[in-house]
């Protein structure tokens, strides 16, 4: 019996800037894998999620169909904000790449929290009391009962602390193997991006899919349905082992198409001016200090 190809390549995030849209070009390239979910979350020991983290015979069941595709990855956001992942990813595979994509702090947690709000993660409406829930959500309180990212993805201010996070995979790993995209240029360029990461990848870089934007800010059609979905009654979750039993393609594609089902765009309203402007002066020495461990000018992000 043949071995299974493992990962050679890690998305590690950050949320919210553009690994879903980066998971589908990849996806359609003819010599790099990704299996069919985003999200394992295998490597995220320290972080607390409502589930149980996949054993390593599940995780490795996902690469069981890889043929001869030589750039082999995983996407999971979680792992970026993760104070184990990135060793253990060393520890599974020491001559891994790692591509991390970062947005705009202040951003990125304006738009998670969105995301959160669709997903069923956050039950808190208002951006600015979410913040301000945040030490008492440390303690284990205010978390939704259907919570299905890691109970520390509520902690936004922390999630957005870049610069120890990405300086923390440039030490086990090397400079060399990480390579940072910037959410702005990954919009703006985007296939000046995705050619560089194609290179960084050793893959062909003339593969060109069609780069338009996924993962868009979302609302659900019903409120019903999504209640369905993240909180089915038993007799449902009974019915849903038998058919769709947990880790298998046949509940992957059926959640997939539930959710996508249940989606239409949003709209985004913009943040509040005031509370974008006092989190920019809070986190000016956050992005100064990232500015120096990546290397790049991110003064942009300060205006």
């Amino acid at each position: 019996m043949m071995a299974i190809a493992k990962p050679n390549f890690f998305v590690v995030g950050a949320p919210k800037s553009g690994t879903t849209s980066l998971y589908i070009y990849l996806s359609q390239h003819p010599q790099v894998f990704l299996p069919r979910k985003k999200e394992l979350n295998y490597f995220c020991f320290d972080l607390h999620f409502n589930y149980p983290l996949l054993s390593y015979q599940q995780f490795m069941s996902y690469y069981e169909e890889v043929k001869n595709e030589t750039a082999i990855g995983e996407i999971s956001v979680w792992n970026l904000f993760s104070k184990d992942a990135a060793q253990k990813i060393f520890d599974f595979n020491p001559e891994s790449k790692i591509i991390i994509m970062l947005r705009n702090p202040v951003e990125m947690m304006y738009v998670l929290h969105s995301n959160h709000l669709y997903s069923g993660n956050e039950n808190i409406n208002d951006f600015g009391e979410a913040l301000n829930e945040e030490e008492i959500r440390k303690r284990g309180e205010l978390i939704p009962n259907n919570i299905r990212c890691p109970y520390e993805g509520l902690q936004y201010r922390e999630v957005a602390k870049y610069s120890k996070q990405v300086l923390q995979y440039f030490k086990i790993f090397g400079r060399e193997n990480v390579k940072v995209i910037l959410f702005d240029d990954f919009i703006g360029e985007t296939e000046r991006s995705f050619k560089e990461i194609l290179l960084f990848l050793k893959v062909d870089e003339n593969f060109l899919p069609e780069l338009k934007p996924y993962n868009v800010s979302k609302t659900t059609r019903s409120k019903f349905l999504k209640q369905l979905i993240t909180n089915p009654p038993s007799f449902i979750k009974r019915i849903g082992k038998i058919f769709f039993p947990h880790q298998t393609k046949r509940r992957d594609w059926l959640m997939i198409k539930l959710w996508k089902l249940n989606s239409k765009k949003l709209e985004r309203r913009k943040m509040d001016e005031r509370l974008r402007e006092k989190l920019i002066l809070e986190f000016t020495p956050e992005i100064n200090e990232l500015q120096k461990v990546i290397e790049k000018d991110l003064s942009h992000w300060l205006l």
